[in-house]
């Protein structure tokens, strides 16, 4: 009776802990590009946000997914709210100094491949985006 027991835990969700990794939805699926900002730079925030995804085909052709976190407390992430613990862990992983603004873009695999302290724009990110090995893959793949 106990294993059948642990087991329906298990089935149903009742038997482990969540990874704990906001990230961890997007993992080899999507390329995420986090904004992180001071409220005093709540606008600067959204208008590199903006400069990004003016171009949505190109954006959604690089599987961009975008999120802001604002003071490590609040923030979004592919247009859903994330909660305030998510929120934390991001801040504490890629902005842990605290820098009133960040942009941070991770790859599929998870690592970091941009940390920028300024504004980037769509290009820088496009062609560093495209550089990469499994973008070109991707790209031979559409052709």
């Amino acid at each position: 009776m106990g294993y059948i027991a642990f087991a329906l835990m298990l089935a149903i969700g009742l038997g482990g802990e969540k990874s704990g990794d906001p990230l961890e939805q997007f993992a080899w699926k999507n390329r995420v590009i986090l904004v992180f900002h001071s409220e005093k730079n709540a606008a600067v925030a959204a208008q590199q946000l903006a400069v990004l995804k003016k171009d949505g085909k190109e954006f959604d052709d690089r599987d961009l997914v975008s999120g802001t976190i604002a003071d490590g407390s609040k923030g979004s992430i592919g247009g859903k709210l994330i909660n305030t613990r998510d929120a934390a862990v991001l801040q504490q992983r890629f902005n842990p100094a605290n820098e009133d603004f960040l942009v941070v873009l991770i790859g599929k695999d998870g690592g970091v491949k941009l940390k920028e302290h300024t504004s980037v724009s769509q290009a820088a990110i496009f062609d560093l985006i495209d550089s990469m090995p499994m973008r070109r893959s991707e790209m031979k793949k559409n052709q």
